[in-house]
């Protein structure tokens, strides 16, 4: 705890932090501290970490609308109970030709009319308790839009953080406990990271120009013995965690997230985990009670279908264990067949 502010640096307090200094512009000088992202149940855990600590919140919706390339402002009115809406113009990063249209709306539903070229083009708006719906015939996204400005939380993170723009593990984060180190983890993965699950490839990734940050939290999950690669990616670094031991042990530590998509493809992909991975150098004692189970002898093919695995893999290690002498196989008819010899296990 940083006394003079009296926020307890808890597991809620640490995420809170990780998510703001990533995801969020804060701005002492100004009084301004806002957070915008696309998910809702992510704002949802903010929200309430933010009220638990007796700082009173606004919440407001952004809307970016997609205009045809090189549309003008002038060209353009977004209209809401017939009057007309503020909104700015904002070009693509990538591409100056791209431009959307964006306004900043009170957090409920909305009936507004966006009208080009003396054509009017319905958009509504619905605020439910995990999402936004934008519903219209143009290419629109829609953010909620949390603001919390207090001078205690703004001197504190001033202070903790060492400025808005000083992306950097705190030394206090260096030093936690696991605990701590693992919420930090999983806000930086609802904010900035993401969960691919393709094939029999399962990998979180952090991408980010900044490698000084990313080095560090490398070196931290290895520290916490999560195994990673830090490598170079054209313009960009990222950080790579593809073990599924060590994708066990995050989700031992208490590795938790709120981004309802990512969240889901965790579950997904730790219960497949479940179902069909084993540790490592534990193949021998795995594959011997599969096969006593059967009790019986079976084809790779037959096994490899009992245990939901590819017939490839199955091959590689019945061969293995085969040379070992721990389990034996009739070569006298094809396909062959493998099966336990008692005196051979080990």
């Amino acid at each position: 705890m940083i006394a003079q502010y009296n926020f307890e640096l808890n597991e809620d307090m640490i995420y809170l932090i990780e998510t703001l200094k990533v995801e969020s512009y804060w701005s002492k000088n100004n009084f301004t501290l806002t957070l915008q992202n696309k998910n809702i149940p992510l704002l949802n855990n903010i929200e309430r970490i933010v009220k638990e600590l007796g700082i009173k919140i606004s919440k407001r919706i952004l809307l970016k609308i997609r205009l045809p390339n090189n549309t003008k402002k002038e060209e353009v009115q977004l209209i809401y109970r017939n009057k007309k809406l503020n909104f700015h113009i904002e070009k693509s990063p990538f591409d100056n030709n791209k431009v959307k249209a964006v306004t900043s709306l009170s957090h409920k539903n909305h009936k507004l009319i966006l009208i080009y070229k003396n054509k009017k083009i319905p958009i509504k708006i619905k605020c439910l308790k995990n999402k936004i719906i934008c519903e219209n015939e143009l290419d629109c996204w829609v953010y909620g839009d949390l603001r919390f400005p207090t001078k205690k939380l703004l001197d504190f993170l001033e202070e903790y953080c060492r400025g808005n723009k000083n992306l950097q593990i705190e030394k206090y984060l260096l030093n936690a406990n696991k605990k701590l180190v693992i919420s930090a983890f999983s806000a930086l993965i609802d904010c900035e990271g993401s969960i691919d699950w393709y094939g029999l490839k399962r990998v979180i990734r952090i991408r980010m120009r900044n490698q000084g940050y990313l080095k560090q939290w490398s070196n931290l999950l290895k520290k916490h013995h999560i195994g990673n690669k830090l490598r170079k990616n054209k313009m960009d670094w990222e950080v790579n965690i593809t073990g599924w031991e060590d994708f066990d042990r995050l989700n031992r530590m208490g590795f938790k997230l709120h981004h309802s998509k990512k969240s889901d493809k965790w579950k997904k992909i730790m219960n497949g985990f479940i179902r069909n991975q084993i540790s490592r150098n534990s193949y021998k004692e795995f594959y011997i009670k599969k096969l006593k189970e059967l009790n019986k002898k079976v084809t790779a093919k037959e096994f490899a279908e009992h245990l939901n695995k590819s017939k490839r893999v199955i091959n590689h290690y019945l061969l293995k264990m085969e040379k070992q002498g721990i389990i034996k196989c009739n070569r006298n008819n094809w396909p062959y067949l493998y099966f336990i010899s008692t005196s051979s296990v080990r």
